[in-house]
């Protein structure tokens, strides 16, 4: 299992770039979209970070082919959705079609916006709703790993608290 090899400061160290999100858009302010720079590297570390998180996890995507299977249905939440390969039961688990949501685009984001983009149609969909619920959502996933993971198991409580949703 990918995630056992990881070592404590290897999980804080994630799951602190993730807090990033949180102080950025939370620490009593509304989202301060207009410092571009430091908003699109938190917003980009957060998704390429959910991104390998999932996959510790066992969600996987490839969006290679997204834009022919975009062109086949008239709704991008089915092509994102085809695009999970590994653990699409995990996303179709999720309490609302709003969170699966949330989540494929933030995947999306970091697969093929931020770690491909020579793939080409990188536009995402991706804003303060989506990344802070798809923190939360691989939050509890996490945290529901705990035990299966010693080291992650020793992290701070903390970096678990899922961000407030205003």
């Amino acid at each position: 299992m990918p995630g056992s090899s990881l070592r404590k400061q290897d999980w804080e160290h994630r799951l602190t770039v993730l807090k990033a999100w949180h102080t950025w858009c939370h620490e009593g302010k509304e989202p301060e979209v207009d410092d571009g720079a430091t908003y699109r590297a938190v917003l980009d570390g957060c998704a390429i970070t959910v991104r390998a998180l999932c996959y510790l996890v066992g969600v996987e995507c490839q969006f290679r082919h997204f834009e022919q299977q975009l062109f086949r249905t008239t709704e991008r939440f089915d092509a994102l959705l085809v695009c999970c390969n590994t653990g699409k039961e995990l996303v179709t688990e999720l309490r609302s079609r709003e969170e699966q949501r949330c989540l494929l685009e933030v995947l999306f984001l970091g697969n093929r916006a931020v770690a491909h983009p020579g793939d080409e149609l990188l536009d995402h969909k991706v804003g303060h709703p989506e990344m802070t619920s798809a923190i939360n959502t691989v939050l509890q996933w996490l945290t529901a790993k705990k035990g299966a993971w010693s080291e992650l198991a020793a992290v701070s409580d903390l970096l678990f608290q899922p961000i407030p949703v205003p």
